[in-house]
């Protein structure tokens, strides 16, 4: 469904490098010279333990930044013409770097969940206490198989019994030049359970818990993922895509998808926008990075909710004036209310219901007139 953005103006800070804040004083610091890209870090926010996943490595610290376990992921022979079960040795393999492209904990079974690229983005299963012991590697192609297309993933409430039932849902940009990466969707709800780690959650003959970019638009419609999170009921992902299959101008989108839905019926995408009031109307249309957290009480009172609420903080950039995908020097940090943000996805799918606007997303499927629906 499609229809009005979320406009959401609360703060629009401009970022200078020179400008930024004195940091404070240090005390420990971690580095690896032979690494040099770190992708993901996480805290065990009951332990403290941090975990970092990079290129070719995976690390277990203690909550000091001392080093308890240092794995070797990578790197290894591999080809985009492999499947993720085989690879026949008439296929052309090069050494190839594993990248971390999705690091999560799932609290529930005391579990770190590490995805890498290598073999059509497969993800292990590792003991959150010890990362070396009893490592499970499940032959699933789950997140992106290259350096740079992006993946979002993160644990909360889905099919079959939310919220007593926990999945993992992952958005992933479609990659070029495998004949394997038609079956990876685009936004999925994948299993946690032992025995079908990984796989889609609940399928049917044509529908189930995920999404794909249909196979005309996929290719010219990349879509990338930024940030996920789940509140109240739902499951979101911030991304930017062209503002249409045919425009050449990139805008920012928040998806969202209902925990209890089976068949990803209420898949629902709205624009986000980012604009500063004190210059002129400044639009800042490229989302960076984004984080969810409580209000507070001082926040909450100037948006007009409690300190409880959820409170969305994303930083957007501009468009480079060159390259409309590339963000510029220029930034804004945009604070929205989860509950507006849940107010404006009911007022268009209530708008839709009347019969007014479009529905559909013609990426996914042909976009058709809304039609009214009487109730009874």
């Amino acid at each position: 469904m499609k229809r009005a953005s979320l406009f959401v103006v609360v703060l629009a800070v401009v970022v200078a490098a020179a400008e930024a804040a004195q940091p404070k004083e240090i005390v420990k610091t971690f580095s690896d010279p032979k690494v040099q890209t770190f992708n993901h870090l996480v805290v065990d926010k009951n332990t403290g333990r941090v975990y970092i996943g990079a290129v070719n490595r995976l690390y277990q610290l203690s909550p000091d930044l001392d080093v308890v376990i240092s794995e070797v992921t990578g790197p290894k022979m591999d080809s985009d013409d492999c499947s993720v079960l085989e690879c026949n040795t008439g296929i052309n393999k090069k050494l190839t770097d594993n990248v971390n492209k999705a690091l999560v904990i799932d609290y529930t079974t005391t579990r770190l969940i590490a995805c890498g690229s290598l073999s059509q983005g497969i993800c292990t299963v590792r003991n959150l206490h010890n990362i070396s012991d009893g490592t499970r590697e499940v032959r699933e192609a789950v997140v992106a198989n290259n350096a740079t297309a992006s993946t979002v993933a993160f644990i909360a409430p889905g099919p079959p019994i939310p919220p007593v039932s926990q999945v993992m849902y992952v958005g992933v940009t479609f990659t070029l030049g495998s004949p394997y990466r038609s079956e990876v969707p685009a936004v999925s709800s994948r299993s946690l359970d032992k025995d079908k780690m990984f796989a889609i959650a609940q399928t049917a003959v044509t529908t189930g818990t995920r999404m794909f970019v249909n196979s005309l638009a996929r290719e010219r419609y990349p879509i990338m993922y930024v940030y996920g999170f789940a509140s109240e009921g739902f499951s979101y992902f911030l991304t930017i895509q062209m503002k249409h299959t045919t425009s050449s101008q990139y805008i920012s989108k928040l998806v969202r998808v209902c925990h209890d839905d089976e068949n990803y019926y209420s898949y629902t995408e709205i624009p986000m926008d980012c604009i500063s009031e004190a210059q002129g109307g400044r639009k800042y249309n490229l989302v960076q990075a984004a984080y969810v957290g409580k209000a507070g009480s001082d926040l909450a009172s100037d948006l007009g909710i409690t300190a409880q609420d959820d409170v969305l903080f994303a930083v957007f950039s501009e468009s480079d004036p060159v390259v409309a995908n590339k963000p510029s020097e220029l930034s804004a940090l945009c604070v929205y209310s989860l509950k507006a943000i849940r107010r404006k996805f009911m007022q268009n799918i209530k708008h839709c219901f009347s019969g007014k606007g479009q529905r559909g997303l013609d990426f996914i499927s042909p976009s058709l007139p809304c039609v009214p629906t009487v109730s009874t």
